[in-house]
């Protein structure tokens, strides 16, 4: 990475460009602070070189910065704003999340639905096991068609996969709620044990104290 731009990927700021008030500051030389900045720059930096990498001021927070706007020896970059890339040929940003968005709407099974249907529509290319190899992969020579229908019968596949463990998982946890209703079943039965033996206990006691009276008084009668 050359030490004339931000190592940030998609940050465009470099020494010839940068605004008035940005600066590309260097690595840390420490290690304790180096595994901070892995840390904070993992999947944010294409290579990252101790000696010439340079990160923009633009990727530090305001408490990061003394009052000469010098960067501070513990401060680490945690401001990363999203980069969209502008297409070449019509200046346009593309919308990356609309069909995202749009799936997000359907359910697994409106999914799988439609991905069923299209493969309806789409026919099988001639000879297509012919270019298909052992591991699963297709030879050079194989048409974009034939590359397609293996993409599209792999997530036939998977799709099958899942749905026999949803059923399965379904199966487990009609299995788990029935054991659940026989414990609270169990539970209420072991409650209203409980409650006739406390009855049964209390009449007893009650009994005692009658019995200890005539005990009593029988004692008391002798004794005359």
């Amino acid at each position: 990475m050359s030490q004339n731009h931000c190592a940030v990927q998609g940050c465009r700021i470099s020494i010839f460009n940068k605004p008035f008030g940005v600066s590309l500051f260097p690595c840390p030389t420490s290690n304790e602070m180096r595994n901070k900045w892995l840390h904070a720059l993992r999947n944010r930096c294409a290579l990252l070189d101790w000696s010439r990498s340079r990160v923009c001021s633009k990727h530090f927070e305001h408490k990061c910065f003394d009052s000469q706007k010098r960067l501070k020896d513990n401060s680490v970059p945690t401001l990363f704003p999203v980069y969209k890339r502008v297409l070449r040929h019509h200046n346009i940003t593309p919308d990356k999340n609309k069909v995202d968005k749009l799936m997000s709407k359907l359910t697994q099974s409106e999914l799988i639905a439609d991905i069923k249907n299209s493969m309806k529509k789409v026919k099988e290319p001639v000879n297509f096991e012919n270019f298909v190899t052992e591991d699963l992969k297709c030879r050079p020579d194989a048409s974009i068609e034939t590359q397609l229908w293996l993409l599209i019968k792999k997530q036939d596949n998977l799709n099958n996969r899942l749905l026999e463990h949803v059923v399965q998982n379904k199966k487990h946890i009609e299995v788990l709620q029935k054991n659940m209703d026989e414990t609270k079943s169990t539970k209420k039965d072991v409650d209203q044990n409980v409650e006739t033996y406390k009855y049964i206990i209390k009449c007893l006691q009650e009994k005692l104290a009658t019995l200890e009276e005539q005990i009593e008084i029988l004692t008391a009668v002798e004794s005359r």
